[in-house]
């Protein structure tokens, strides 16, 4: 009203009056260009959430029905040896795959690479199981069959982190990066992110649950490559239409041209195999020399561990006679334990900062998992080391593993050369006396299972941060190399853990694993507190030394 009564006055100049009427349309008109900028930035938001739950769905899905096949063609003893083979994959791969896509000068080749790459492994190891499922094992197709599947499994999971952190990593900071406020925005999107990862890890176990109700095992695997093709086509489609809509994932930096420079003349410079030690030293040096070295590691050393959800507990489950739909229920529980620690990471990051809501999860998780060495000695544990080690043989540990693969004699062990235990179809439990079909007590497994559920909590806010810091810390160029590597190292610490399962595969021997287990997961809690110590004292340190600067020179050597 005030700029009105101006408008309206004689002594008025017309000039000023005009000067005015543009100022009052400047201003309208920069406050809906904001609004049009706010409303696109939300909508390539929601094509990247939408395509990244796409890609959780199949990850779950896949991941649980292969843990499924695993165990129904040789129990936890091949589940493991085909994790060991997903994770010497990643561990030789993924740094490798991560810099071919920062290498390339336009994003969309990148993602072009792991889309092509996961969904076309996944539907190949599909129909390689469905197979498989049904051959008897004396045939030499079973056994061609089965290894060529376990290798798509490999290349399906080594396409299928590397899309994932190309989504969650890059992409996703290239759309908060445009706003103001980045670190707050940035732990939202990771918040909604790792959300919509577990509503997918509630979803998966649940509808397959439900579909191997009314169906085999075979005609899941038709059902997932049938989805896998259909994903195929939606991701695609999101994701072109994303790329497409902002300019800042049609552009890169400087820095990622002379990265590739750089490595093309090095390349010329040296023969084939020189090449590869100076690449790989180059991609593990830019990963150590990181400023949060120590946080990283810390997370990677929580990944030698047995106390998740990562098809051993299906294995583990059924060995003490769980029906599925109960090791669903646990799975979809701890999915929303890890939903409520990703919403919850975004309220305690604004009360306490990213930092303390990392070490707030790591000694949350630390604590429920304490429970799982607990119920090694609870009723109903399948925990006898003793009569284990008193049977074994050399001789009858080798035949019990070669037997998962082809038709072997039988060992001298009557624990070894036990039959791959069938999936229990009429497994039940009887609530009144707390005890399995066979009537073993539950009280042991459901504490495991329990406790492993609600750590989820923890380890997805301590997981959160830790992301954050990462993506923070690390530069543009560097940072599909370094989430890269960090993954190969995950993966270095997963298989140690693979091999000790496939060493004792028993489950008289798995309370050795979960002990352990608990003590990577101490050390690696240790790792990340060593990091905040440090950043600490750095930070103070630089505190200081600005305050010195304040000073003359007399006064800096009197303080």
């Amino acid at each position: 009203s005030e700029h009105y009564d101006i408008l309206s006055c004689d002594h008025v100049k017309w000039e000023e009056r005009v000067a005015l009427i543009m100022r009052f349309d400047t201003r309208f008109q920069s406050s809906a260009l904001r609004v049009n900028a706010f409303r696109t930035r939300e909508m390539q938001s929601m094509l990247l959430y939408a395509a990244y739950l796409c890609t959780c769905l199949e990850d779950r899905a896949w991941s649980f029905a292969i843990s499924l096949c695993m165990q129904f063609l040789g129990g936890i003893q091949l589940v493991s040896i085909e994790q060991l083979i997903e994770g010497l994959a990643q561990i030789g791969f993924s740094g490798s795959v991560g810099r071919l896509v920062d290498l390339r000068s336009e994003r969309k080749w990148g993602m072009i690479i792991c889309v092509i790459g996961n969904n076309f492994s996944m539907i190949s190891s599909c129909l390689l199981f469905l197979l498989c499922l049904p051959m008897e094992r004396s045939n030499w197709i079973y056994t061609l069959s089965l290894l060529t599947a376990l290798v798509l499994c490999a290349t399906w999971r080594v396409f299928m982190i590397a899309e994932r952190n190309v989504l969650a990593r890059d992409w996703a900071l290239v759309l908060v990066s445009v706003r103001g406020s980045m670190n707050r925005r940035l732990a939202r999107t990771n918040a909604i992110l790792t959300s919509l990862d577990q509503l997918a890890n509630v979803l998966s176990p649940l509808l397959l649950g439900a579909v191997l109700s009314f169906a085999s095992l075979q005609s899941t695997c038709i059902i997932l490559a049938g989805y896998s093709a259909a994903s195929l086509l939606l991701k695609g489609t999101l994701l072109i239409t994303l790329y497409e809509r902002n300019e800042d994932l049609r552009t890169k930096k400087e820095r990622s041209r002379t990265l590739l420079e750089a490595t093309v003349d090095s390349s010329k410079e040296s023969d084939r195999k020189s090449s590869r030690i100076s690449n790989l030293f180059i991609v593990l040096s830019t990963y150590y020399s990181q400023t949060v070295f120590s946080a990283a590691f810390g997370l990677a050393l929580l990944y030698m561990t047995v106390l998740g959800f990562n098809g051993l507990d299906i294995a583990y489950g059924e060995s003490v006679g769980l029906p599925e739909n109960v090791m669903a229920f646990f799975r979809s529980f701890g999915s929303v334990a890890g939903i409520a620690g990703a919403l919850m990471y975004a309220v305690f990051e604004r009360q306490f900062g990213v930092r303390r809501t990392g070490v707030i999860g790591m000694m949350i998780q630390a604590s429920l998992l304490s429970l799982c060495v607990v119920s090694i000695w609870l009723s109903g544990s399948p925990w006898n080391p003793t009569a284990y080690f008193s049977t074994m043989t050399w001789s009858s540990w080798w035949h019990a593993l070669l037997g998962n693969f082809v038709s072997s004699p039988q060992p001298t062990s009557s624990e070894a050369s036990t039959p791959p235990p069938a999936p229990h179809a009429s497994a039940h439990i009887d609530w009144s006396t707390m005890a399995s079909s066979d009537g073993t007590s539950i009280v042991s497994i459901f504490t495991f299972l329990i406790a492993i559920a609600a750590s989820r909590f923890g380890l997805w806010m301590a997981d959160l941060a830790i992301t954050h810091i990462m993506q923070v810390a690390t530069p543009e160029s560097q940072r599909n190399t370094v989430f890269g590597v960090q993954n190969a190292i995950c993966q270095t610490f997963s298989v140690l853990k693979d091999v000790l399962v496939i060493v004792l595969p028993s489950p008289s021997t798995f309370g050795i694993c979960i002990i352990i287990s608990y003590g990577f997961k101490l050390a690696g809690c240790c790792s990340y507190l060593f990091y905040i110590a440090k950043s600490s004292a750095q930070a103070r340190k630089l505190t200081k030394d600005q305050e010195l600067r304040k000073f003359s020179t007399e006064e800096a050597k009197n303080l």
